[in-house]
């Protein structure tokens, strides 16, 4: 092709680009503006097309993918679930009758700042004389919706009969699931919280949701005592990359994930779908036992049982097997006995009853997240039967919100969990199994949580950019998708108590304070206790005498094996206070709270 031509070719392309470039606004009106098949408007348009007609209200009309779509009647609120990834926006939106019109919104452009900022856009609905204006919101999470056809049973206890429906967008052949259900309000101490957590029997048959196993029985956790939303998921993940490097089955706990759920019409929040912890979770055999820990009193014997009154509320549940015999309770009353009223006669005694490899890992996961509300309640105990006809327990943590420097706190204004920046050098999150192993023989136990914690930390099973990279991965989910800011504008109690940085804080002191804490707990049990030129190893222990008088001692110092043999000799021992274990009930080594989850 000779050079004319190509000029000749060029000058033709130019001007076709530029009369279609400062035409596009003529284009679009010609061949029309579509977002999700819904033609978009200007203002100057839609004013036309609604001029003389009468406004109405037509309750969420519309659908979205041939659904219904999640809808808030509060604020008339479409609720449209969309991927994080890539600009354009995904399936479509219609009505069995009239027309849809969005009005023209620069966000239409944007879709990851409409989603993040939970942009609000206009929606028409115009048939015959008649139009409705909603409100629609792109949601980056799954959506739930419960609605109640019918109710049964006493207040307080009442079950609820009606429908769920789940849309996912992330999971293509389950993207909308409805079934026929049952729900009803669960929880001890949380039945009184403002927003409330279920329980979500599906009638019919067993379904996947959100990824997670396929089951008819699920739990809504509404997080209200979650600060942040973040503590339960984060708790779970790193629990599980734990149980994932050792070798005890099936005690890697329950999956859970986000959703927004909607009751009857009406916006709840962001929730946590979780999977229970039961039979098929564990894999449980025939002779395996399941308890559930709910609170940290000390059972008596008319305790054990599954029976509830306004009288009784029973510390563990027997949940496996359902149709149990009395002697089923045998194993948790020994552990019982063992570990917190110091029955346990020897190291080896106390060690044969437990998995060991799950009592060390557990141990150190509640002391990395300083789960002192996770020490004995809040946990299942799988009693799994050895083939010489004896049990060994496996624990496996449950109902994590107080964790990651947030415990347990009795304000009500903050949702029950707030941010404590000292936290991080807390040295009582002890469980009461490996604690009492500690004491009957310290070295051995001192030496094994040392090891174990250098070996998750070698691997970087546990390290802070771990860690970190999973804290960055929820925010930005929960940020990204609209979710977090929805959730708080519902439910705006507690939001002023959080930042998303507390937590960075305290992993950051946390591991650095554990990494010199095993170290030093097994030197102090190895070496010499002397103060002033005498040797106290024979009476004094520090952890102990931490413990024991932890309520006077955090006033006056921090955990400083120095100080406190100093503490011990001048004021302790003149006034007969014990600086060793010698046998009875274990030192109790978290805050004492009953609140029944």
């Amino acid at each position: 092709m000779g050079i004319r031509k190509k000029k000749i070719l060029f000058i033709l392309f130019s001007v076709v680009f530029w009369a279609l470039f400062l035409n596009l606004e003529k284009l679009t009106m010609l061949f029309g503006n579509k977002i999700m098949s819904v033609d978009v408007v200007s203002e100057g348009e839609l004013a036309g097309i609604i001029a003389n007609k009468k406004a109405v209200d037509w309750e969420g009309a519309v659908k979205y993918d041939k659904h219904s779509a999640a809808y808030d009647i509060q604020s008339h609120t479409l609720f449209v679930p969309q991927t994080l990834a890539g600009h354009g926006w995904e399936g479509k939106l219609e009505t069995e009758y009239g027309k849809l019109y969005f009005l023209d919104d620069a966000y239409l452009k944007d879709k990851e700042s409409a989603m993040s900022e939970g942009h609000v856009f206009k929606l028409y609905q115009v048939r015959d004389q008649e139009y409705d204006e909603y409100q629609v919101v792109f949601t980056g999470m799954p959506v739930m919706t419960l609605f109640e056809e019918k109710t049964e049973g006493e207040e307080g206890s009442e079950i609820m009969y009606g429908v769920v429906q789940v849309y996912d967008q992330y999971h293509t052949s389950m993207r909308f699931q409805s079934e026929a259900c049952t729900f009803h309000i669960r929880g001890g101490s949380s039945r009184g919280y403002e927003k409330k957590s279920y329980k979500l029997e599906l009638e019919n048959r067993d379904l996947s949701l959100l990824g997670m196993r396929k089951d008819d029985d699920w739990i809504l956790n509404a997080l209200y005592d979650d600060a942040g939303l973040i503590h339960n998921k984060v708790s779970a993940q790193v629990w599980e990359e734990i149980a994932l490097n050792g070798s005890v089955k099936n005690s890697t706990g329950a999956s859970l994930e986000y959703v927004e759920l909607f009751l009857n019409n009406e916006y709840q929040g962001v929730y946590a779908l979780t999977e229970r912890i039961d039979k098929k979770e564990l894999s449980l055999k025939e002779n395996d036992i399941l308890y559930k820990c709910r609170a940290y009193r000390i059972p008596e014997e008319h305790n054990y049982s599954n029976e509830e009154t306004d009288e009784m509320r029973p510390v563990f549940l027997l949940k496996y097997p359902k149709d149990y015999e009395e002697e089923d309770w045998n194993p948790i009353k020994t552990w019982v006995d063992y570990y917190v009223k110091g029955g346990a006669t020897s190291f080896q005694e106390g060690m044969a009853f437990l998995n060991m490899e799950n009592t060390l890992d557990y141990n150190l996961f509640c002391m990395l997240i300083n789960g002192t509300d996770n020490l004995r309640k809040n946990i299942f105990f799988l009693a799994e039967y050895q083939s010489d006809g004896t049990y060994q327990f496996i624990k496996i943590p449950w109902d994590l919100n107080a964790t990651w420097g947030n415990p347990w706190v009795d304000q009500e204004e903050c949702n029950y969990t707030l941010y404590d920046p000292d936290s991080y050098n807390n040295v009582s999150a002890w469980t009461s199994d490996a604690s009492a192993l500690y004491y009957l023989d310290k070295e051995t136990v001192s030496y094994l949580m040392r090891e174990r914690w250098n070996q998750l930390r070698s691997k970087e099973i546990i390290s802070k950019e771990k860690i970190f990279k999973i804290l960055d991965e929820q925010f930005g989910y929960l940020h990204a998708s609209g979710a977090y800011g929805r959730n708080y504008s519902r439910w705006q109690n507690g939001a002023e108590c959080w930042q998303d940085s507390y937590i960075y804080e305290y992993v950051e002191k946390r591991i650095d304070f554990l990494d010199q804490y095993f170290d030093q707990l097994y030197e102090d049990v190895i070496s010499p206790k002397i103060f002033d030129g005498i040797d106290y190893s024979e009476e004094f222990d520090t952890r102990y005498y931490w413990e024991e008088n932890r309520a006077t001692l955090k006033e006056l110092y921090s955990y400083d094996p120095g100080k406190l043999l100093e503490h011990y000799v001048l004021y302790g021992k003149p006034f007969e206070l014990k600086g060793i274990y010698d046998g009875g009930k274990f030192p109790e080594v978290f805050e004492e709270s009953d609140n029944v989850g």
